[in-house]
């Protein structure tokens, strides 16, 4: 097994960008858009889940099943901008009051 297998490189790509593109946005609107930022949030979740559907999933399915490296290859990313990007949103918020 090749040691960037199953797209786990561009998986950190893809969520690393897409979670600094949302704290950007949200950072951008913080004061204008403060009372919103909880859903923007999880609309930018859903985003990220949205870019796995259309740019990872079609790959680890095609052999008709996700294995747990394939999964592990997604949600460790994942989860890591995930924790990230909550720390992060979670500190901009306590300056704004």
């Amino acid at each position: 097994m090749p040691k960037y297998g199953n797209l786990i490189l561009q998986s950190y790509i893809v969520n690393g960008l897409l979670a600094s593109s949302i704290y950007i946005g949200l950072y951008a609107f913080r004061k204008k858009l403060k009372n919103h930022i909880g859903f923007l949030f999880m609309g930018g979740s859903f985003l990220k889940f949205i870019f796995f559907f259309l740019l990872f999933y079609p790959t680890y399915s095609a052999d008709g099943d996700m294995d747990k490296i394939e999964f592990a290859a997604f949600f460790v990313p994942y989860l890591l901008s995930l924790i990230l990007e909550t720390f992060f949103i979670a500190q901009m918020l306590k300056k704004l009051d």
